[in-house]
């Protein structure tokens, strides 16, 4: 099999890249808001400074290469479901939601309005019914519930709406030990937890060169739970980043390799994901362009720093500005997934998201699935062998004679890609079938049917109850805690 690929950077090139990196991470450092961080770098010899706002830590290439190597080149990521999981590695990308929407087109009146932790359900569900989607992530959040807990009520949602391997951001270290214990319990006990992990922890580093607090205790806490990291900057060139994209990338490998580091530090050999979601602000109207080339430029760059490192990578691309799912929304899903697709980009972070990703909508989550399906099939490649050259049914066939009924068609018609949504019937046969409704209106028809008819794999028994009382004993000790600081502020 001939596979179709992108490089879009030389060896040298990357190379480049990796040695500005080094010279950044060893003479101008990374800020580090965490002491225990502090502590942890400054253990393995890295230089601390402090500085008004934390520390600054230098680290030596020494360091952050032997770190590198502690990284697993290939991950499993496991699902509840065993027929979900899914192994990264080289050549292979999959795909999965676009996360932190805080609007929702509803499936059923089509109006936008903000999301609850119902609609993360329903969304999750609906992602659990396709196979394109081989990973669920937050694409919307519990925003009615109160901001401390609202990754425990997310990860409820999504577990109980899955069968997939989750990534979830943890938020905290307690929510991160909270949440390992709700996942352990719906992967049928600790024990079988520890073998097959089914959650992943998304940590963001803040751009510019920063590791704040809560990032690093999560990365501390999760290393040492056993569980894997995903990491995801979010650097805008020309605002939290230089102007140019190599800039850029120089800048967000600084980052994701200080949190590398750390974790290797906490926990050697934990799993890492080199993540992405960088693009560029449109400095004319001040809002990030999700949908600009550049976006997919540097998810070429984000995938082939990730392989020059030999880890797994994450890239957020294809996400849209538009506000509908129309025209311009499948425009820039398809060129930017595709340059991600063939750069060999490991997760696609994508699928339902508009509007550079405040709006989740149903439709656009079935489009990009049906795009998504052609997109497998050209990345795949040409089968080049005697088999599929046929030079013995061709010389069979002979001048004017016909293909149709040939024993080799019958043998090779369902390796052939097929029409779904994407129509291709004659105008006749598509009003006969579609009434003339339009590929959105069939989108949003095929969403609605999936919620009203599509269950996850049910979760082991007491999983349910042991979660919302590991939410609610979070809710109570928190209410204890701000209790007693009135009391203290009080007495002062």
């Amino acid at each position: 099999m001939t596979k179709f690929s992108l490089n879009g950077f030389s060896d040298g090139n990357i190379d480049l890249i990796h040695q500005a990196t080094l010279a950044i991470l060893e003479k101008t450092g990374i800020r580090v808001e965490s002491r225990e961080a502090v502590e942890i770098f400054q253990g393995s010899g890295a230089g601390v400074e402090k500085d008004d706002h934390g520390f600054r830590v230098k680290f030596s290439p020494a360091l952050v290469e032997e770190c590198v190597r502690f990284a697993p080149g290939t991950i499993t990521l496991s699902g509840r479901d065993p027929r979900y999981d899914i192994t990264l590695e080289k050549g292979r990308s999959c795909f999965t939601l676009f996360g932190e929407n805080i609007n929702v087109i509803d499936p059923y009146s089509q109006k936008l309005r903000a999301c609850t932790k119902k609609d993360l359900g329903q969304a999750t569900r609906v992602a659990d019914a396709l196979d394109e989607i081989a990973i669920v992530e937050k694409c919307m959040g519990s925003h009615e519930k109160p901001a401390q807990t609202q990754s425990l009520h997310n990860y409820e949602a999504m577990v109980t709406n899955t069968g997939k391997h989750v990534l979830h951001g943890f938020f905290s270290a307690e929510n991160t030990k909270k949440i390992v214990d709700m996942a352990a319990a719906c992967a049928g006990g600790m024990d079988n937890f520890k073998k097959r992990p089914c959650v992943t922890a998304v940590v963001c580093p803040t751009s510019p060169l920063t590791l704040v607090q809560q990032c690093c205790e999560v990365i501390i806490e999760t290393a040492r739970s056993g569980v894997g990291i995903c990491c995801v900057t979010m650097p805008l060139s020309g605002t939290t980043s230089p102007a140019t994209l190599a800039g850029t990338l120089v800048l967000q490998n600084a980052e994701l390799l200080s949190a590398l580091v750390l974790t290797q530090l906490a926990a050697t050999h934990t799993p890492f994901i080199y993540g992405s979601c960088a693009t560029i602000m449109d400095l004319k109207i001040g809002n990030p362009a999700m949908g600009a080339p550049e976006n997919g430029m540097l998810t070429v760059g984000t995938a082939k720093l990730a392989q020059y490192y030999d880890i797994p990578s994450w890239c957020g691309s294809g996400i849209t500005g538009s506000k509908l799912p129309d025209a311009q929304a499948a425009y820039e899903f398809a060129l930017n997934t595709s340059l991600s697709v063939l750069a060999g980009a490991n997760i696609l972070f994508c699928c339902g998201g508009i509007e550079y990703g405040l709006t989740f909508d149903y439709a656009k989550l079935i489009m990009d699935t049906e795009h998504i399906k052609s997109l497998n099939m050209a990345a795949g490649g040409l089968d080049v062998s005697d088999n599929s050259l046929a030079l013995d049914v061709i010389e069979g066939v002979g001048p004017g004679g016909e293909f149709l009924t040939h024993p080799h068609t019958m043998a090779h018609m369902r390796s052939m890609s097929s029409g779904g949504l994407f129509d291709r019937a004659s105008r006749e046969i598509w009003v006969e079938n579609t009434e003339g409704r339009s590929i959105t209106e069939r989108s949003y028809e095929k969403a609605r049917q999936i919620l009203e008819t599509h269950q996850a794999l049910p979760l082991p028994d007491g999983a349910a109850d042991l979660m919302a009382s590991i939410i609610q004993d979070s809710r109570t000790n928190r209410k204890f805690e701000y209790l007693k600081s009135q009391i203290r502020n009080n007495f002062k």
